[in-house]
């Protein structure tokens, strides 16, 4: 008999238990943050056994990109719906007209 081809839900539950570790190795609070993003990598299971990537790791990773997408989009129409100004927010080490502070 040949040898089977395991499915990506099974590649994908194979690659957290050997994320066991590093998962243990957080603080509480992490750790949920990190079940969260294998929640959202099993969302898309159905696409990443389409995509069939030799790699299952990248489809995981593509599949937590797209639910981060969603939500920054999700965050920009709400801000849009209040009429803030999203065009640029500065980043913490920007000063208020989005030049680099000096130290």
């Amino acid at each position: 008999m040949g040898k089977s081809v395991p499915t990506y839900r099974q590649e994908l539950d194979r690659i957290i238990s050997e994320w066991k570790k590093f998962r243990r190795g957080l603080r509480k609070e992490e750790r949920e943050k990190f079940d969260e993003l294998m929640r959202e990598a099993k969302k898309h299971a159905s696409a990443a056994q389409y995509q069939a990537s030799s790699d299952p790791i990248e489809s995981l990773f593509m599949s937590i990109l797209l639910e981060h997408q969603k939500t920054l989009d999700r965050l920009e129409r709400r801000l849009e719906d209040e009429g803030l100004d999203i065009g640029h927010l500065p980043r913490p080490e920007e000063g208020e007209d989005g030049h680099l502070a000096e130290d």
